[in-house]
């Protein structure tokens, strides 16, 4: 579900560090902030190649490739990878997600903690410091330095779905005074601001489906092959008694096909409009549609459609579809409208 996850392709071959302001790194990848992640592969001639270049020496985990980003450094200045998955995770869903990382043999420190967190839209911090979000996973290592420090290591947990998650982003979400530090003695830090910093390469991304519910099907309703946001649709089939607010019960069964369609966009907003026919006086249309279409919310809430998802108005007669005058004109202006928006 991640494209590109072990940075094997590229925009062009990298020379040096990442200069770029723009927050495109390589396909499928961009920045989580105004810090600028590096990239490296074996095609670079210059100061991003693999196994040697600017941040030190390793060979990738796998392929020709790998990225790099700053998770520490005296300054704050930090840097995250951000990519979209190719599908949304499904609720209820089981997925493992991992990540490799490694310590820059020319970082002067190295940390404790490293994570993901996952969201549902892209997210970008105007600046290039710390993004501030809960980790949906972060490693907590029970020391900043230890035996396997500098070896490339796994960053990986299952995931029950929440629905919706289609955005995984990777770095160190912790401020400087959280995160614990352990200045490396013999570091071959040479560059300034690595003289200060945790630098950690990063390859393998990965999120795997493990146990995941198959797609619902979405509920359409005869006559619309498609419902769509921002498009006002006529409830066909709903009826009152005459003069009247009262549903007549023949309505039910097409606003019990309308309650799949909502139930199946759970975070669409609802605004339902009632009209009347010509007859009778402004002031007394204008309140027997009010009456109509609250009554017609009144159903979808008792069915359990969330009542903050809908909201209500009354037209009375002022927007007729017809202007003719015969009984089959007055039932085409009698109507309710339902109309969809996103939250």
């Amino acid at each position: 579900m991640v494209r590109n996850g072990s940075f094997e392709e590229y925009f062009t071959c990298p020379g040096s560090y990442n200069l770029a302001k723009d927050g495109n790194l390589a396909p499928g990848w961009v920045s989580a902030n105004r810090g600028t992640p590096d990239l490296y592969n074996a095609c670079s001639k210059g100061d991003a190649g693999v196994p040697t270049n600017w941040a030190g020496y390793s060979t990738a985990y796998s392929g020709k490739g790998y990225s790099g980003i700053y998770c520490f450094t005296n300054t704050g200045y930090r840097e995250y990878l951000q990519t979209e998955l190719t599908t949304s995770m499904k609720r209820g869903g089981k997925y493992y997600i991992e990540f490799y990382y490694k310590l820059s043999s020319n970082s002067k420190f190295s940390i404790d903690r490293i994570g993901f967190f996952l969201s549902d839209s892209a997210k970008r911090r105007n600046d290039d410091f710390v993004v501030y979000s809960e980790p949906t996973y972060q490693l907590v290592l029970p020391a900043p330095y230890t035996r396997t420090t500098g070896l490339w290591a796994k960053c990986g947990i299952e995931w029950q779905a929440k629905g919706g998650e289609r955005f995984l982003t990777i770095g160190n979400f912790s401020d400087n005074k959280t995160t614990r530090t352990y200045p490396i003695k013999f570091s071959k830090a040479k560059q300034a601001m690595l003289n200060q910093a945790a630098y950690y390469f990063i390859d393998d991304v990965r999120v795997i489906p493990l146990d995941v519910p198959p797609e619902k099907e979405i509920p359409v309703i005869s006559g619309y092959p498609e419902i769509e946001i921002n498009k006002t649709y006529v409830l066909k089939n709903i009826f009152f008694e005459f003069d009247r607010a009262e549903l007549v019960p023949h309505s039910f069964a097409e606003l019990d096909k309308w309650l799949e369609v909502i139930r199946a966009r759970p975070k669409w907003k609802i605004e339902l409009t009632g009209h009347t026919d010509e007859r009778g006086s402004d002031e007394y249309n204008l309140r027997l549609s009010k009456q109509r279409v609250e009554n017609v919310a009144a159903y979808l809430i008792k069915s359990n459609v969330d009542a903050n998802r809908i909201t209500t108005k009354g037209e009375g007669k002022s927007k007729p579809l017809t202007q003719g005058k015969d009984e089959a004109a007055h039932a085409i202006n009698r109507r309710v409208e339902i109309r969809f928006s996103e939250k």
